[in-house]
């Protein structure tokens, strides 16, 4: 019992981490900073094990089904998990949230390159056929960063792929939410976003290059370009609601230093 309410007394921390915006690169900093036993999901062992990270990485109705006790253990959650996960751990001190965006349009060319390359029902499809596929445009395509932070906190929608339709008042949400946030960071700012760790969590990041999971560059028509931008409009007006959000709190620290 004394364990256990010592733990409580600790700090914890949730990444929000959407798909393609470098997380296999700050997972290096989490482990160098909290220590990767403390870190769920944790990734250790073969195939099997892989399997289970990468279902729970994804789940948020399975993180937060899971009794109090197997929680404490850990410092950190992270995942392809909507926001409000983070309102249903069963902690009394708040959690300390943070995430990183990318630009839309390069986050879903990301996504459709990644797709072609490592599904195999994808591999002689044209990129406009991946992304006129159901799962892959409504899951992972469709307004998704909005989407991450619009899932209302009665929403059975816990999955980070799991649609969930965005209209004016849920992106309205989603912009109250992402403010809420202790950092939020750009991806196109990546040692920026480091920094901004580091002065608000009091961590050391790592010094020198850390590989980021990125993917390579890939060729794309103007004209699917224009159709990502139409189908994601609002998208767009949330990524832009974010980067002002980024330089105002920068300013404010410029500010106050």
């Amino acid at each position: 019992m004394q364990d256990s309410q010592a733990r409580e007394e600790e700090q914890r921390y949730f990444f929000i981490h959407i798909q393609k915006t470098a997380g296999v690169s700050l997972r290096q900093h989490l482990i160098a900073n909290l220590g990767r036993e403390r870190i769920y999901p944790s990734l250790s062992g073969g195939r099997e094990a892989k399997k289970d990270f990468l279902i729970s990485y994804l789940s948020g109705a399975l993180l937060t089904s899971l009794p109090r006790w197997a929680l404490e253990e850990y410092l950190l959650f992270h995942g392809h998990m909507p926001f409000t996960t983070t309102r249903r751990l069963p902690f009394e001190r708040p959690l300390r949230v943070f995430t990183i965006l990318r630009e839309p349009l390069e986050r879903t060319i990301s996504v459709l390159g990644q797709k072609k390359r490592h599904r195999p029902e994808f591999a002689e499809a044209t990129l406009e056929e991946i992304y006129a596929h159901e799962s892959v445009f409504q899951g992972q395509i469709l307004n998704h960063q909005t989407k991450i932070f619009a899932v209302p906190d009665d929403s059975d929608a816990l999955g980070g792929y799991a649609p969930y339709p965005v209209g004016p008042a849920a992106l309205e949400r989603a912009k109250e939410n992402l403010a809420s946030l202790d950092v939020i960071g750009l991806m196109s700012d990546m040692p920026g976003f480091l920094d901004d760790l580091a002065a608000t969590f009091g961590w050391t990041m790592l010094e020198g290059d850390v590989r980021e999971n990125v993917g390579r560059k890939t060729q794309v028509s103007q004209s699917l370009l224009d159709r990502i931008a139409e189908d994601n409009r609002l998208e767009l007006e949330f990524y832009a609601f974010a980067e002002k959000l980024v330089a105002e709190r920068r300013q404010r620290l410029t500010a106050e230093a």
